[in-house]
């Protein structure tokens, strides 16, 4: 079975809307902010030069990296909707790469 992360579209955040909803997609971004909540769930905000968009982060995703305010990254990861939001979920901490 192949990986839903073989060959994710690569999008910039105001190209991910409802219609990429459960579609896997690969986004280079700036991390904006860092939030985690009382359960663990770290909800990242990301940001290039289009838009802005949340990386939400499970507590029980392993494999993530430290992650820092400014860094670089590249993200695989699945479009969601939660409250009305358009968000990305990480299902795999490999699938978050720190570039700079």
């Amino acid at each position: 079975m192949l990986s839903p992360y073989v060959n994710p579209e690569k999008l910039t955040i105001d190209k991910i809307d409802n219609s990429k909803i459960d579609n896997q997609v690969e986004v280079n971004a700036v991390i904006e902010d860092i939030h985690t909540t009382k359960s663990g769930t770290r909800i990242i905000t990301l940001h290039d030069d289009t838009s802005r968009i949340n990386l939400v982060i499970f507590a029980s995703t392993v494999n993530v990296v430290d992650l820092h305010h400014g860094e670089k990254v590249n993200i695989k990861a699945k479009v969601t909707e939660y409250n009305g939001q358009t968000e990305l979920i990480l299902e795999e901490g490999s699938n978050l790469k720190v570039t700079g």
